[in-house]
């Protein structure tokens, strides 16, 4: 490879990481600020004492202690809370996903859940079948059956009086 491509392909993975270094570093600013702005107490708000208890809204959670530490307010969060947030998380997802693929390519996984597909095939497949015979059984039995006496007199539709008698 020349010399001058190989400065071109420096130059261009710089860029890029230069790029991504200053995207990362806009979004710290942003949170910065964020948080910031949010800490500013507000005039209209009075002090509050270093540790209240709030009750939450459903009955069932013991009260939680909230506490103000440099102009922070603090809510410890509950255990549905940490359990909800640890879950949503995509590592812990993913992390899930790939276990449940793993235990369905188990060799028992994959034996039983084929067993099932043969099943689900022949339940059908019988299904198939009877609806077809009913079906034909009906419509068999739509048309008028001819008498056995017609078949040795050597009529299709067993009516020969009435032939003979309009003849």
């Amino acid at each position: 490879m020349p010399a001058d491509m190989v400065v071109l392909v420096a130059t261009a993975v710089l860029a890029c990481v230069a790029v991504v270094a200053a995207l990362v570093a806009l979004r710290a600013a942003r949170q910065v600020a964020r948080h910031q702005h949010a800490d500013a107490p507000s005039p209209a708000e009075p002090a509050t004492p270093a540790a209240v208890a709030v009750r939450d809204p459903e009955p069932q959670q013991a009260p939680r202690e909230v506490r103000v530490v440099e102009g922070r307010v603090i809510v410890p969060p509950s255990r549905e809370e940490v359990v909800s947030t640890a879950l949503s998380r995509p590592q812990v997802r993913l992390a899930v996903l790939l276990h449940g693929v793993a235990r369905a390519l188990r060799p028992e996984s994959r034996d039983r859940i084929g067993a099932l597909v043969r099943r689900e095939y022949r339940d059908r497949r019988r299904h198939r079948l009877r609806s077809g015979r009913r079906a034909a059984r009906a419509a068999h039995l739509a048309v008028d059956p001819t008498p056995p006496s017609a078949h040795w007199l050597g009529e299709a539709d067993g009516r020969a009086e009435d032939r003979a008698i309009g003849a």
